[in-house]
């Protein structure tokens, strides 16, 4: 019996009704794509580690209100491999809670194995115990991020066993309605050991790609047999190549696709994340067209953390013109971090992100 099911049992057993849950897992026939997705346009919040470590519960009931009345379908936490030891009942708290205001949540996988994205930046528990796993570069040393360490290699069978442990965890322990793979850290060619036996001496960008398609294929494909209630969505940056763009989108059984960068026009300048990494206009079009044209929804993810005020009025701008996109699922993030005047920030989001259900 997992924690969850464990916690329920032993607060039942003083009624005269006690119920034993279990959590089998059901197998059911495999579609590419879910049917499980949102009829209408989605809005969704990340809510990043608002459960870690302090949490004052007066305070999470206010922010979700404060969703809530902005429209917020669904809140979305980032799950660190700690989390499943660290943060049962703090993620517990927030999805009871959620529940009350008719808001879902969802999870981001957050720096597992180093593939993907998400908050905090930390290095990855699994890839610093496991270096055999590690992507290389092509002279054979580690590839090192600045800000997270190390990578493991989607090529290898450890990393995607870990990948599928963490999401039975995930889901045995919480009402979770989805998983979001945020910003895909593996996309450049590998040259650790399993890689090159896979792909060859001479591994090419297209190789890599591919890879990765099928990398998240099959993890979604678990997800979709085990879970089949559960969504899966995927977001890369907004600036990469058209290659690149509509490669991934051909990733299977994936709810929603797409993009994320601010919320504004290549040309209106301003400080983005990387160059050219915006929304509105032919770049982040690129991505919901991909998505249709694969029988996906589309789905953006507004940046509108690490702002300077000075940019606040392109924001301001330009939000009306990226409401009017053919969006499926739009992001926000919730306070975010290093904004020099959050509340006045979200005072102009709350009142753009009105508009997206109208």
């Amino acid at each position: 019996m997992d924690r969850r099911s464990f916690l329920k049992y032993t607060l039942a057993a003083g009624s005269a009704a006690l119920v034993s849950q279990a959590f089998p897992k059901k197998v059911v026939a495999v579609h590419k794509t879910s049917g499980n997705l949102s009829s209408g346009r989605f809005l969704n919040a990340f809510y990043y580690r608002a459960h870690m470590y302090t949490m004052v519960p007066k305070h999470i009931r206010e922010d979700l209100k404060w969703m809530a009345d902005a429209g917020t379908d669904a809140v979305t936490i980032a799950i660190l491999e700690q989390d499943f030891d660290a943060a049962f009942e703090n993620v517990e708290f927030i999805c009871n809670e959620a529940a009350k205001l008719g808001m879902s949540v969802i999870a981001v996988p957050s720096r597992w194995g180093g593939i993907v994205a998400g908050s905090p930046k930390v290095p990855s528990v699994f890839t610093t115990q496991n270096p055999q796993t590690w992507v290389l570069r092509k002279d054979g040393t580690p590839v090192n991020t600045p800000v997270t360490g190390r990578i493991s290699s989607i090529h290898y069978e450890e990393t995607f066993d870990f990948v599928i442990r963490s999401l039975d965890k995930l889901y045995k322990n919480w009402d979770i309605k989805g998983i979001i793979w945020d910003e895909l850290k593996t996309l450049k060619v590998d040259y650790s050991p399993k890689a090159l036996e896979i792909m060859g001496p001479n591994p090419t960008e297209a190789q890599q790609l591919q890879a990765n398609v099928d990398f998240y294929s099959r993890v979604n494909k678990y997800l979709k047999t085990h879970y089949p209630d559960k969504t899966t969505s995927m977001f890369i940056y907004s600036n990469l190549s058209d290659e690149i763009v509509d490669k991934m989108a051909e990733t299977q059984y994936l709810d929603y696709y797409g993009c994320d960068g601010r919320p504004w026009r290549v040309e209106d300048g301003g400080k983005a994340e990387n160059p050219g990494k915006m929304l509105v206009g032919h770049v982040g079009q690129r991505f919901i067209d991909a998505a249709k044209a694969r029988n996906k929804k589309s789905l953006f993810l507004i940046e509108n953390h690490n702002l300077a005020n000075a940019d606040i009025p392109l924001l301001e701008k330009r939000m009306p013109e990226l409401m009017q996109m053919d969006i499926d699922q739009l992001i926000y993030y919730y306070y975010p971090r290093n904004i020099e005047d959050p509340d006045r920030l979200m005072a102009i989001m709350k009142r753009e992100l009105k508009a997206f259900k109208k």
